[in-house]
């Protein structure tokens, strides 16, 4: 876990900042005010009507992608921001996962002969993302400083 997320507006920021930061929002039950319960959902969108969140995209563990108004939604328990090797709902984790390791193998094929400071980086944050093993397995990043531990990022 990279951290726990306190609101609409933490949310709003990993979402909006993906790319850079990577990792997805998960959490571990959203219950509607209907009384629907969504296990291990992870949050796709956050939608913004002027200065307001309006709206909130999600993927159940079911593959169901569901977008829900935020009044309807009575509560939303642990949602915390996690790399995709380590998502729970097993649909968007092999989603997130095929969209990271093809991103991963086209930057290393754009970057092919020139190994940049920046290039490294992103590589390594991708290949943190999906698991080092997993990355390591799918592409060669022989051109990856050896990495002892994670490296967390704090944006909120």
């Amino acid at each position: 876990m990279r951290y726990q997320i306190n609101g609409y507006t933490d949310m709003y920021t990993v979402i909006a900042n993906e790319r850079k930061i990577g990792g997805a929002i998960e959490a571990s039950s959203i219950r509607l005010r209907t009384g629907e319960i969504f296990a291990n959902a992870v949050l796709t969108r956050l939608e913004m009507s002027g200065a307001h969140f309006c709206s909130i995209g999600f993927v159940t563990e079911e593959g169901q992608r569901l977008i829900v108004h935020v009044d309807d939604i009575s509560m939303i328990a642990d949602a915390r921001h996690v790399d995709v090797c380590d998502l729970r709902n097993d649909c968007m984790r092999a989603e997130k996962k095929a969209e990271r390791l093809k991103r991963l193998k086209r930057l290393c094929e754009l970057n092919e002969g020139s190994c940049t400071l920046t290039f490294q980086e992103e590589a390594l944050l991708l290949a943190q993302d999906v698991g080092l093993e997993e990355a390591h397995a799918q592409v060669d990043l022989s051109f990856l400083p050896q990495v002892e531990k994670a490296r967390v990022i704090r944006i909120a």
